[in-house]
């Protein structure tokens, strides 16, 4: 390879990683750290024994509806997540263990509250009692806490899209209810079926009532059937989010309402028809979640973590660079150098994927990160040991260097490949922790068949092209070489430079 291609696969390999920092110093980036190292909370809830069989779909709910109150509690990165009837919880840098405790384990309320009236946005247009009630906007408020059942309240009502997908919170208006008129207790079941003969596929939601909440619910309903507009709805409330408001039907006679304990809410798809079900049973039969674990994890021991992860990678890479320099001089001195990048490209696409996927740094990834030093320093040390084979073997210094990065390289794509698999193995098998270190194992070994493919290649093979370098005995590229196999070598160039020039004049 030419000296000017050599110089462009180093000028390309220092450019792209200027690049990288410069845009994470740019918007300000720090690696996202997990629970281990920057403290919190970790829970592991199990549904409480004698509830019977628990629903996928009820579970996979009850997660939402963690997440949801998890996000009222305004917490950064939370990771909330099932692992069979076992949902784990961790919140790094939640420091109120006790309001996390509550959070996580209350159970979902549900309400039925009458409309009373739609909020404007403009708040200059709300009327005097709105605007007593009314609070912080939807994208503002808290939901945390469950407001008097016998009182009027403004909440948010869920806003979706055609697609049924939600809309962002600040998009969602805001409702004045009335007292509660049926709680979730006195709803037994609700199914979404396909509505009976009908043209077309039309979906509802049946819902059953105890005999104490039919009469409640006939109650209200008949009261709505004679208003009209805005107040003819009737709330479905979860957790202090209004997740319909469907208005009583036409055909409801006044003062009458909906007997016989059932009722039907009308669906736009088949998809409102089961969410709307799934919603009501959460609330109605809510599961009871034990704590298996409930775990804190003090800040200062998060951070004892990392300062013991950086300084076990600091100590690990001072000796890898003390042993390299000491068996190779100049050489080694190089090999430090791509440590020295291999580290800062590692750990800027650690903070750059925080930003781009929401990669969580945790100490199981630092281990990874350390375990990648070795797999980098072979790499090099491979490299410098094909050249002394072939200087051994009478070629001269620059020819060595080309020849040795052909060999070593592919010993280095068959060792990163395997180290690569087994990664992408064990981060598709493991959970938690384990999965960071195999993605950062995973990571660092396609960096270091990156560098070595530019940055190694190009540095080696321009020391190679500069006599005065070749000469200099601290570069140590003739050490490990004996005199011997050094005239043997020097001698073969000749012989090769010789062959070449009669050739040429042939």
């Amino acid at each position: 390879m030419s000296q000017g291609r050599l110089t462009t696969l180093i000028v390309v390999f220092l450019v792209t990683l200027g690049g990288l920092w410069g845009y994470i110093v740019a918007a300000d980036l720090s690696p996202r750290l997990g629970l281990d190292l920057q403290g919190g909370v970790s829970a592991n809830l199990l549904p409480a024994e004698g509830q019977g069989e628990i629903d996928e779909e009820i579970l996979d709910q009850t997660v939402a509806t963690i997440r949801e109150r998890v996000d009222a509690l305004g917490v950064a990165e939370p990771d909330i997540a099932r692992q069979g009837d076992t949902i784990q919880v961790q919140l790094p840098g939640v420091a109120d263990q006790e309001q996390a405790r509550e959070i996580i384990g209350r159970t979902a309320q549900l309400q039925f509250r009458q409309v009373v009236e739609e909020l404007p946005p403009d708040p200059g247009l709300l009327s005097d009692t709105a605007s007593e009630l009314a609070g912080a906007t939807c994208d503002e408020r808290s939901d945390l806490s469950i407001p008097d059942p016998d009182e009027e309240v403004v909440l948010c009502l869920r806003g979706t899209d055609a697609d049924g997908n939600d809309l962002p919170r600040d998009q969602w208006f805001r409702l004045r209810l009335g007292p509660v008129e049926v709680s979730g207790a006195d709803l037994t079941d609700a199914q979404a079926v396909l509505q009976p003969q009908t043209l077309g596929e039309v979906w509802q939601t049946n819902l059953e009532f105890n005999s104490e909440g039919a009469a409640a619910f006939a109650e209200i309903t008949g009261n709505l059937a004679c208003l009209q507009g805005p107040q003819r709805q009737l709330a479905i409330v979860l957790d202090n989010i209004v997740e319909q408001a469907p208005p009583v039907a036409q055909d409801v006679a006044c003062g009458v309402g909906i007997g016989g304990g059932t009722a039907v809410v009308q669906a736009t798809s088949e998809d409102d028809a089961r969410d709307l079900a799934i919603v009501l049973k959460a609330g109605a039969l809510p599961i009871q979640l034990d704590f298996g674990t409930f775990q804190t994890i003090s800040p200062t021991l998060g951070r004892d973590s990392l300062d013991a992860g950086l300084l076990a990678g600091l100590i690990g890479l001072v000796l890898v660079a003390v042993y390299l320099v000491l068996l190779y001089r100049g050489m080694g001195a190089a090999a430090v150098l791509e440590l020295i990048l291999f580290g800062a490209t590692v750990f800027g696409l650690i903070i750059a994927l925080g930003e781009w996927i929401g990669f969580t740094l945790t100490l199981a990834g630092i281990a990874g990160v350390i375990v990648s030093i070795g797999i980098a320093a072979d790499s090099s040390i491979i490299y410098r040991e094909r050249y002394r084979d072939e200087v051994r073997a009478g070629r001269t210094i620059r020819t060595a260097a080309d020849h040795a990065f052909d060999k070593a390289f592919r010993t280095n794509l068959t060792g990163n490949t395997v180290s690569f698999l087994a990664a992408v193995v064990l981060y598709l098998l493991a959970v938690g922790p384990v999965r960071g270190f195999a993605f950062t194992l995973g990571l660092s070994t396609l960096v270091d068949t990156l560098l070595f493919a530019t940055f190694t290649r190009g540095l080696f093979g321009l020391v190679a092209r500069n006599p005065k370098l070749v000469d200099a005995p601290l570069m140590g590229l003739r050490s490990g070489v004996t005199s011997e196999q050094l005239a043997a070598a020097t001698a073969g160039g000749r012989r090769r430079r010789k062959g070449g020039r009669k050739k040429g004049r042939k």
